[in-house]
């Protein structure tokens, strides 16, 4: 009501009022905010940087070509033979060339996503599409380089291995209430060979992967892990320095031995990798003689049959003799967060699996034992859990390690164990 009796003059200037003000507040704002440069924009949430490999490219392709060439050659020289055979001719050049471009890397792609914590890891192949991928804590991670020399009759030959690590030092992904560390392993490092490092020194360019994600390099690398120095002992037995450690203890929470190499291929995969070229180079062979002949179909489709047949055989006496001499990667001992209890894991050779799995109260636990197998020149250790109530329960079988060798693996065992007791006697004596 009070509206019908305001003047018309009175109203147009309150609207004109209002247009003026609204128009003051759209000046006030910078629109120069709006604008931004790519690269500023990504660098807040994502930056990435690329790590390419030496002259594996050019070895991958020219492989493949010969490969190929080799199959077609036969099909071309044989112009009367049927499409089937054609087929059955030139098709495992071209499987082979797919398989080889598949599992050879052509670069590792690392990706900082910042606004997560996140460090996104892509293994390119050289079909140009992430043969693996996963995702690691930027409070984990870590790198380092090592620099690998080779000698041979053509003289000393120099390579670079590149080694991210995961430390998991913040205990998220290795939780024993909340993570499934019980039922798949932890993935501690990631190790890639011939990396390229540009115009980078190894350990300049260590620093520059390290400072990319942020951490100083600035940091003891659990990877080299000295047992020894660890121990007090003044002599040093399997730590070098261009050498993974078999301890790797990552914190007070988690430590692991491995029975094997951490990179190196055991007796049974080399020998098996030298039948298993052997073979296929004899069934490949026989295959396109037969496929070639002048057989009947019955011949012929024994030719096709006799590659697969022998690779899975090859692949389950592989198996059989992992099991039985080389099924123990290594040994991993993970505590909860308030050291009240401790997990221990028997890591497959295939490392994604466990043997047997272990879970102990400490409060239960007297100590952990190495008991040799049979007299003093045995080199097979029965690794024991011997508790308060003087019962005890056999853990697994270490085979062909001396027991100097062992002594690491011992003390790292029963150190917490002591560390309780040691509290528990002050408690008692300043009660």
């Amino acid at each position: 009501m009070e509206l019908l009796n305001t003047p018309m003059n009175d109203i147009s200037n309150q609207n004109e009022n209002l247009i003026q003000s609204e128009q003051n507040k759209v000046q006030n704002i910078n629109v120069n905010e709006y604008f931004v440069d790519k690269n500023d924009q990504s660098s807040k949430e994502y930056s990435t940087f690329d790590i390419k490999f030496i002259c594996c490219s050019v070895f991958v392709y020219l492989l493949s070509i010969f490969v190929i060439l080799g199959c077609l050659i036969p099909v071309m020289v044989l112009p009367n033979l049927d499409l089937y055979l054609r087929i059955a001719i030139g098709s495992p050049g071209v499987i082979f060339s797919l398989i080889l471009m598949f599992f050879c890397v052509y670069k590792v792609k690392l990706i900082k996503d910042t606004s997560n914590g996140k460090v996104i890891v892509k293994v390119i192949n050289h079909l140009c599409f992430p043969k693996m991928k996963f995702n690691l804590d930027i409070e984990n991670t870590r790198f380092d380089v090592l620099r690998e020399i080779t000698q041979d009759e053509n003289g000393t030959h120099e390579s670079f291995r590149l080694l991210l690590i995961n430390d998991y030092k913040n205990l998220v992904d290795i939780d024993l209430d909340t993570s499934n560390i019980k039922q798949k392993p932890a993935k501690f490092f990631y190790s890639f060979s011939n990396i390229s490092i540009g115009n980078y020194g190894y350990k300049q360019f260590a620093k520059v992967l390290n400072n990319f994600i942020g951490h100083s390099d600035n940091y003891d690398n659990p990877l080299f892990f000295n047992i020894n120095k660890y121990l007090k002992k003044p002599h040093v037995i399997y730590y070098f320095s261009q050498v993974l450690s078999k301890y790797m203890k990552f914190s007070d929470h988690c430590f692991t031995y491995h029975l094997k190499h951490p990179l190196g291929s055991s007796c049974v995969d080399i020998i098996f990798i030298i039948i298993s070229v052997l073979i296929n180079f004899v069934t490949i062979s026989g295959a396109i003689v037969l496929l070639t002949s002048k057989n009947d179909t019955i011949i012929k489709l024994i030719g096709v049959i006799v590659f697969p047949i022998a690779n899975i055989i090859l692949y389950i006496l592989y198996k059989i003799f992992k099991y039985c001499f080389d099924n123990i990667y290594r040994i991993d001992c993970i505590y909860s967060k308030d050291f009240d209890r401790v997990f221990i894991g028997i890591v497959k050779y295939t490392k994604t699996k466990y043997i047997n799995t272990f879970e102990y109260q400490m409060n239960n636990i007297s100590r952990f034992i190495l008991e040799r197998e049979g007299n003093s020149s045995q080199t097979n250790f029965n690794l024991k859990v011997i508790f308060k109530n003087k019962e005890s329960q056999q853990i697994c079988t270490i085979k062909n390690q001396t027991q100097d060798k062992l002594e690491g693996l011992a003390y790292l065992l029963n150190e917490r164990l002591n560390i309780n007791s040691n509290n528990n006697i002050d408690s008692n004596e300043q009660i």
